[in-house]
């Protein structure tokens, strides 16, 4: 007659800090994600610049031109 019944919800402050914690966790993969892409096109403009849009002309001859 005397027994307690609890309420089967959990605390709100443990689904809200493991919630924080995804949140904290996603954050910091985009984080690292962006910096990666930001270090990939960086390599990328690098290489880019060094490539020599003239060097086709002089290493292969024009087509129908016989050395």
């Amino acid at each position: 007659m005397g027994s307690i019944m609890r309420s089967p919800v959990k605390s709100a402050s443990v689904t809200t800090s493991s919630q924080s914690e995804y949140s904290i966790e996603r954050k910091t993969r985009a984080n690292a994600l962006d910096t990666a892409d930001a270090l990939r096109a960086e390599k990328r403009r690098v290489s880019d610049a060094a490539i020599d849009s003239n060097a086709s002309k002089w290493r292969y001859p024009a087509p129908g031109v016989t050395s």
